[in-house]
């Protein structure tokens, strides 16, 4: 009975909530403000019906014109602007000092920089016409002009070239040069204290004799302890020699223009300014070792049957043979018998070696023994090349350059001997003695030996210096100045007033 009392209570309580919530929710409704009903259209009955009447329109929401003008635009944002602070003022940044120009260069420096007087080499020397201008030798000059020495030693100094100083072009010598007379340099190439050196002007006019200035018997060898490193003749420093290899030169004027850079201008137009002032551009090539071969690489024969012409041929040859075989005891060459442990083939290897050394060096005594320029008959010429057949792997390794060398010699020592050489011969060395040559990649024209020019490097004296000359090394010269070049140079100031005496001198 009780149960039944407790759900009646509870259904009685669910519907009171109910009508409550019906209550609240039409009382919200009445609250809320009636929408407009969507008016519904007629359908006209007939023509004569009244049109309703169209509803007003609704307010339009004002719109911004997308043009103003420049005016309109300043007034808006000088309106709107923000109130005017007071910075504090900056300093304006320093403007960098423009870099200090260098002062220009005295005129005869800067004319001295568009052009070059280059000593170009007769070639063959044995055609050379009459010349006073040569490097290398002994000294032919003017009046009375003495062989110069060390002051620090008292040794006469070696002589190195001449210059006949009519011989230069007028438009080169830039109102400096003296016009007459002989421009001689003389240098210690016993590299004694302070690398002594002498440049004089032996003064000569119309004519003034000139006289063969005697070579002094106590002139040391050249390049001292060093010489066999020097000259391909030589085995010691006893082997060496006073004076240079003696080639006549002729000074030309070569025009450079201007350049960009300082210093000596490596570029493709001096290379063919001085291609032009050389002459001639169908240089044979090097020799090479296939020029000692028959038909079809065979065989091992000389480029010419008249080789080896004479004893310094000989010399030549022997020295080089020698050498090879000393740098070869010291390097690893092809096994020419596999079959032999390491210590047999290497004793074998060593005795080989020690007599090719043997026999080379009995060749160049025998050689020293005679006179250099003594020319060989045909007998002497066969023995010697049938004995350097038998060494062929080691002579292949010398004989062009020993073959060259022998060429060379003899044209510098004896002009008179050297021209019955073939043309075809002396053409083979041609080019070690040119300004310039053309190759399949180029033309190749190295920095010359020159006067009143642009220096090689960037030298510091170049600002208040005229290059009086520059030297560089020359293997087929015998100059060998460690790889880069001698230079001498002297103010305008000092050239004008012949003082040669002021002349200083640098390397590269």
């Amino acid at each position: 009975m009780s149960a039944l009392v407790a759900i009646f209570a509870i259904f009685i309580a669910s519907a009171l909530g109910l009508l409550a919530l019906i209550w609240y929710w039409l009382r919200q409704r009445a609250r809320q403000e009636p929408k407009p009903r969507k008016p519904k259209r007629r359908k006209a009955r007939n023509a004569a019906a009244e049109p309703e009447p169209e509803p007003d329109a609704l307010p339009q929401k004002a719109v911004r014109r997308r043009l103003i003008s420049a005016a309109t635009l300043a007034a808006a944002e000088a309106a709107h602007a923000l109130p005017a602070v007071d910075y504090p003022e900056r300093e304006a940044p320093a403007e960098p000092e423009p870099e200090a120009l260098s002062p220009p260069l005295p005129a005869p420096i800067t004319a001295a920089t568009r052009q070059a007087i280059v000593l170009r080499q007769h070639f063959p020397p044995h055609r050379a016409p009459q010349t006073r201008s040569w490097l290398g030798g002994s000294p032919v000059l003017p009046a009375n002009a003495a062989w110069p020495t060390n002051p620090a030693t008292g040794k006469p100094l070696h002589f190195l070239l001449q210059i006949d100083l009519a011989e230069v072009p007028p438009e080169a010598r830039l109102g400096l040069l003296p016009p007459e007379g002989a421009l001689a340099v003389f240098l210690d190439l016993d590299w004694g204290p302070g690398e002594a050196f002498r440049v004089i002007h032996a003064q000569g006019y119309a004519g003034t004799d000139w006289h063969a200035l005697d070579v002094p018997p106590n002139l040391a060898m050249a390049y001292g302890d060093e010489a066999a490193l020097a000259w391909p003749w030589a085995l010691s420093p006893a082997h060496g020699t006073q004076i240079l290899p003696r080639w006549p030169v002729a000074p030309c004027l070569v025009p450079l223009g201007e350049s960009e850079t300082p210093g000596w201008p490596h570029k493709a137009d001096t290379a063919r300014a001085l291609l032009a002032a050389q002459g001639p551009e169908d240089l044979a090539p090097a020799l090479a070792i296939d020029d000692f071969r028959g038909p079809g690489g065979q065989g091992f024969e000389p480029a010419w049957y008249g080789y080896p012409q004479d004893w310094i041929a000989v010399q030549i040859a022997a020295a080089a043979l020698v050498r090879e075989a000393d740098r070869a005891s010291r390097t690893l060459l092809h096994d020419p018998s596999p079959g032999l442990n390491e210590a047999e083939r290497a004793e074998q290897r060593a005795e080989q070696l020690r007599a090719v050394r043997e026999e080379a060096q009995a060749w160049f005594d025998h050689a020293l023994n005679n006179p250099a320029l003594d020319p060989l008959g045909p007998p002497l010429r066969k023995a010697f090349w049938d004995w350097l057949s038998t060494h062929r792997a080691l002579a292949e390794r010398v004989i062009p350059e020993a073959f060259e060398a022998a060429i060379e010699t003899t044209m510098h020592a004896s002009p008179q001997e050297s021209a019955r050489f073939p043309e075809e011969v002396t053409a083979r060395v041609a080019y070690r003695h040119a300004l310039a040559r053309r190759t399949p990649e180029g033309v190749i024209a190295p920095p010359p030996a020159r006067l009143l020019a642009p220096a090689s490097g960037e030298a510091e004296l170049a600002a208040t210096h005229l290059l009086l000359l520059e030297l560089p090394d020359n293997a087929a010269l015998g100059h060998h100045f460690g790889g880069g070049a001698l230079q001498w140079w002297i103010t305008p100031e000092d050239l004008a007033d012949r003082r040669f005496d002021a002349v200083v001198m640098t390397r590269t």
